[in-house]
């Protein structure tokens, strides 16, 4: 692993080997994190993976200070961070699979030597933790729902689903675009309504997601009753290739088939619109699993890693400090 190497990178260098080498998702492209550092006044490191004189990866992390302790944590609302690797060509597989494992052990051994925690959350597809594993790093897998939008079709919905999309019909229910901050308090109600604390303060959410539009990835989308009074919402992060949810919120006294409606408008929509793919981003909820579910996607799998590296974060970490 002699010739491998992790080096701290600038804005400029990292965005040009994302520009060169398109990540899969959203949350780690520069106009994103820079909306994050802004909304939440925190830093974030960028790596690149060296071979030689050659930056085979590269990844952006979110740091802080805590407990007298540098650490790596992901932002709120930030589905996945991860790695993201240059094309390693013509090489053989057994050859790019080695490349890639060493270059991960080179990273957890840097993060180890650099902060007191870190927690890294990597994209669907990105199956081989091994190096973390090996290190003694806490792993956990993750799950998504993904409609590939070239095969979407509504004969893949549930029947039950078809039923309750015309319920919505016979309502009056319609679909349009919204403002962002029209749908935080949605949001807000809807973590209450659940005995549960949103993730951001009201507040905070709305500079978030102000910051977020600004990038010109923030995509709205609503549902009104036939009164025009918005009941259903769904910001979403937008692609070239594909589209995201991002942030949701339902009206407590929404008819049926509110968000039923609002998730077919997207994929349809995205559909109409040339995009591949639409990622629900989660499906780690027994509760709305059945939901998505019923929308005809396919299961991914993807994986968070965790390591407190130093005695002061291992106790912060049981009690739930960091």
């Amino acid at each position: 692993m002699a010739d491998i190497r992790v080096e701290k990178a600038d804005l400029s260098e990292y965005s040009k080997f994302l520009s060169e080498n398109p990540p899969g998702n959203p949350y780690s492209l520069p106009p994103l994190l820079e909306a994050y550092s802004r909304a939440f006044s925190r830093d974030f490191q960028c790596i690149h993976i060296v071979k030689n004189d050659t930056t085979i990866a590269s990844c952006a992390l979110f740091t802080a200070g805590r407990l007298g302790q540098k650490t790596v944590k992901l932002m709120p609302l930030r589905a996945y961070d991860g790695v993201h690797f240059r094309s390693l060509g013509d090489s053989k597989a057994q050859k790019q699979e080695y490349d890639r494992l060493m270059s991960l052990q080179a990273l957890e051994e840097f993060l180890r030597r650099e902060y007191g925690f870190y927690q890294m959350v990597f994209q669907p597809g990105f199956m081989d933790v091994r190096a973390f594993q090996w290190a003694g790093a806490g792993v956990m897998p993750q799950f998504t729902y993904v409609v590939d939008l070239q095969t979407f079709s509504e004969e893949n919905y549930t029947k039950s689903l078809r039923e309750v999309l015309r319920s919505a019909e016979r309502a009056g229910l319609t679909t349009g675009k919204c403002a962002a901050d029209e749908l935080v308090s949605l949001n807000v109600l809807s973590y209450e309504r659940h005995g549960r604390r949103p993730p951001v303060p009201m507040d905070l959410l709305t500079h978030l997601l102000a910051s977020v539009e600004k990038t010109g990835m923030l995509d709205v989308t609503c549902v009104r009753n036939r009164d025009g009074v918005i009941i259903a919402g769904m910001a979403s992060l937008k692609t070239p290739r594909g589209l995201f949810f991002y942030l949701s919120g339902t009206d407590a006294r929404a008819e049926k088939g509110a968000s039923h409606l609002l998730y077919h408008e997207l994929l349809s929509s995205g559909r109409v619109n040339g995009l591949s793919f639409v990622d629900f981003v989660g499906a780690n909820t027994p509760t709305i699993n059945l939901f998505k579910s019923s929308f005809g996607p396919r299961l991914e799998t993807n994986f968070r890693v965790w390591r407190a590296n130093s005695l002061v974060t291992r106790l912060a970490s049981l009690v739930k400090k960091i």
